[in-house]
């Protein structure tokens, strides 16, 4: 199970970038990558910018930083994911949530700096014809409802909405809540998503590509938004600016949540009063991945 929300901007850390497996998250005026997502908790902070809306008055009810509430998916930076399974990167049908960041020297980062160019606010409408349609999504469980406007009035309401804060608020009902998330598979969006640098793993490799058997999607939303719980199979997610927060239940367990609202609902109502976990929980993660790693050197 996954859950989607992007929190409000870092009062601390690094910005760093990458590519995630296994998910529920939420998102800070965020561009996504995906294919094909999977979201237990983290937020990577990645090429995030200063925001007008972190101010004092501004508090949420979860805190992306909370000590009560650490981190405990697998981070591992690109040179070492390489150095443990070679040039394939991540092996196909990966059993745990990963977060791969990069080393930060600046190496083979061209391609992808180029692409997060091209996905900037004032960028992204010119890699389309002029008034190019987009299809929106309910933020709910489901999904359920379509809208079908244009990127460039999208990209607005989703700067001023709810009286020009650019956020989505935690009693926002999903399927009044519209989100470019996963409707991207035209032609144009195709060409558009040919500049993307696919991410490490044996099932993304240029001939994949060429074979069709990679679906690229691609999502941006502002402060607060997501998709409410959802299931998926293997994939990616990278985000290119902004952050997201990931919250992840294993296989067979199931959250309690209200299908009818956007993804920060749970997040401020229920995620702040679940049980604390603790290193303990993050040691037995990093056990379970050293595990898999034996059986693959075998």
């Amino acid at each position: 199970f996954q859950l989607a929300v992007a929190p409000q901007p870092p009062r601390s850390g690094s910005d760093d970038n990458g590519d995630v497996e296994n998910d529920c998250h939420a998102q800070d005026a965020t561009a996504n990558t995906v294919n094909s997502v999977d979201g237990s908790s983290c937020t990577p902070t990645q090429f995030t910018k200063a925001n007008p809306l972190s101010d004092n008055n501004k508090k949420w009810k979860w805190d992306p930083t909370s000590k009560s509430h650490p981190c405990n998916i697998r981070r591992i930076s690109r040179s070492e994911l390489l150095r443990l399974y070679g040039d394939g990167g991540v092996p196909n049908l990966y059993p745990y949530p990963l977060v791969i960041y990069p080393d930060g020297d600046g190496n083979n980062d061209n391609g992808k700096s180029k692409f997060v160019n091209l996905t900037t606010l004032d960028n992204l409408p010119l890699n389309f014809p002029s008034n190019f349609l987009v299809t929106l999504t309910g933020s709910d469980s489901l999904s359920s409802h379509r809208r079908t406007i244009p990127l460039t009035q999208y990209l607005r309401e989703v700067l001023t909405a709810n009286n020009d804060s650019g956020e989505t608020l935690p009693n926002q009902l999903g399927n009044e809540t519209w989100y470019l998330f996963g409707e991207t598979f035209s032609d144009e969006w195709a060409a558009f998503l040919q500049a993307y640098e696919l991410p490490h793993c044996h099932s993304c490799t240029p001939l994949h590509r060429e074979q069709n058997k990679i679906a690229l999607a691609f999502g941006m939303g502002n402060i607060g938004s997501g998709v409410q719980w959802h299931l998926h199979g293997p994939g990616f997610s990278e985000t290119l600016h902004g952050r997201k927060h990931w919250v992840l239940y294993p296989p067979g367990s199931r959250p309690k949540y209200d299908l009818d609202y956007a993804s920060r609902h749970w997040m401020e109502n229920t995620y702040p009063v679940l049980e604390d976990w603790s290193d303990v929980d993050v040691q037995n993660e990093n056990k379970n991945h050293g595990e898999f790693l034996k059986k693959w050197n075998k």
